[in-house]
């Protein structure tokens, strides 16, 4: 019974999130040996972890405590001092100069992962994360702060959302790209069953919406993966009119205005809503927070070199750059010579003002394209200053599992409660109010309970827009 509960509780994101792992996958999947073995080995390991004061210690400061005393590479991630905890021999000292020499880069092979992320496409063309594209949690983690300096509690939220939205939750690997049979419970065995995993590039999910800085909206074209020339031509642009030659805040916010609206207007499926919004807000803002040559804000420069490289945009013509019709065309994303990280980390805190700031220059309207070519309204009462806006955000994260499977599952208080106790120490690090609707003692009624407090941070637009109709498969 005790293991049951693992299984359901371990699998359960996927399931209630994600409907593409569907219910007679999980049956398969609990009474499958191999997978009850490779469950039990690692809740063996937790439990071991559990007890050893290090790892504790690891856990408490993780935004999904618990889940990440699995993931390989997380634990340098949170103990380097970029978060006030031990000093290591890689700690952060100021700046930090790249490229280096243990990570030459590679361009990608033909059955390598690549996605619509250029700064996971960087790190794996250096092989900070798996050459493959296919890569865990931990390692996403341990890469992002080797290279960009990104906070342990914003990598977890943002790889953990990669890995339960369009990965595998048990060996927490995803493809940074588009589906792959290498990924799926027991390396794809049961992926006939379960489905294969997305990709952090499923449309729609956690990390991937429309509007993107440099790709195309899935609806449009089918590819929401490629570099769009003409695109980063746009950003380009504005980086001459806003920036002052560079790409700055001022810069991409004005290249976010201008896309949601030409997104908004082509495309009769357009999706967004949060929480997935808000990451692509927050994409935009990386672009100088993280590719700046040195901590934007402070002597960092989001110069024409480093932000090119770190996208794979190459000029046409060189010594044009001052030219705002010059074009571009791709290739391989790779680290700028003689470039300089972030000194600071940026956390979840740093991040979410970023994407406030996004937010309220363009004003975007939240929800989705409905099926009469109406729209179906998001959120409506939206918080305007970062804190605030970041409690809200993280229940829009939970919000965002919809309650259309719920009655399906016995364990249903198990699995919610599950879901809310691992986010729950991300709101306390923030001094937000956890306000989960409380399963327990509910039974089925839990659903109708759920689904009020949901339409709070993401409106009817959830269940009833166009694009958003992969919650209902």
């Amino acid at each position: 019974m005790r293991l049951s509960l693992v299984l359901a509780a371990v699998a359960a994101p996927s399931t209630l999130a994600f409907p593409w792992l569907r219910p007679e996958g999980i049956e398969a999947l609990m009474n499958h040996p191999e997978a009850r073995k490779e469950i039990e080995r690692r809740l063996k390991a937790y439990e071991g972890a559990e007890s050893n004061k290090l790892a504790s210690r690891q856990v408490n400061t993780g935004l999904l405590n618990g889940v990440t005393t699995l993931l390989g590479g997380t634990l340098q991630a949170v103990l380097d001092n970029v978060l006030g905890l031990i000093p290591t021999d890689g700690a952060v000292k100021g700046l930090k100069k790249f490229p280096e020499a243990n990570y030459p880069y590679k361009a990608p092979g033909p059955t390598d992962q690549r996605g619509p992320c250029p700064g996971l496409n960087t790190l794996a063309n250096h092989g900070y994360i798996p050459r493959t594209g296919i890569a865990t949690v931990g390692q996403i983690n341990a890469g992002t702060a080797a290279l960009f300096n990104m906070g342990a509690d914003l990598s977890s939220l943002l790889a953990v959302g990669g890995a339960i939205d369009g990965g595998d939750i048990i060996s927490q690997k995803m493809s940074i790209g588009g589906p792959d049979s290498r990924v799926g419970v027991l390396n794809g065995a049961l992926n006939s069953v379960l489905g294969t995993p997305s990709g952090i590039a499923g449309h729609g999910k956690f990390n991937e919406g429309d509007a993107s800085a440099t790709r195309d909206d899935f609806y449009l074209t089918g590819d929401n993966i490629s570099f769009q020339p003409e695109l980063f031509k746009q950003l380009h642009q504005q980086a001459l009119a806003k920036g002052d030659g560079t790409y700055s805040v001022d810069a991409i916010k004005e290249h976010f205005k201008n896309r949601y609206a030409a997104s908004k207007a082509a495309n009769k499926q357009f999706y967004f809503n949060l929480p997935s919004s808000a990451v692509v807000m927050g994409a935009y803002y990386f672009i100088p927070g993280f590719f700046s040559n040195g901590t934007i804000g402070a002597g960092g420069v989001a110069n024409e070199a480093s932000i090119t490289s770190f996208y794979g945009a190459k000029p046409t013509r060189q010594g044009a750059w001052k030219d705002p019709s010059l074009t571009y065309t791709h290739v391989p994303e790779r680290i700028p010579e003689n470039w300089y990280r972030r000194a600071t980390p940026m956390t979840i805190p740093e991040a979410v003002a970023g994407i406030l700031d996004v937010y309220l220059y363009a004003k975007p309207a939240m929800g989705g394209g409905g099926a009469d070519n109406s729209w179906v309204l998001g959120p409506l009462d939206i918080p305007n200053n970062p804190q605030a806006f970041s409690c809200f955000l993280y229940n829009a994260i939970y919000a965002n599992f919809p309650s259309e499977l719920f009655n399906t599952f016995s364990l249903v208080q198990t699995l919610a409660n599950f879901v809310g106790g691992y986010l729950a120490p991300g709101y306390k690090a923030l001094g937000c109010q956890v306000n989960f609707p409380d399963a327990s003692g509910q039974g089925t009624s839990y659903a109708d309970t759920y689904s009020k407090w949901a339409k709070t941070y993401t409106g009817e637009a959830k269940t009833k827009a166009v694009g958003s109709g992969w919650y209902k498969k």
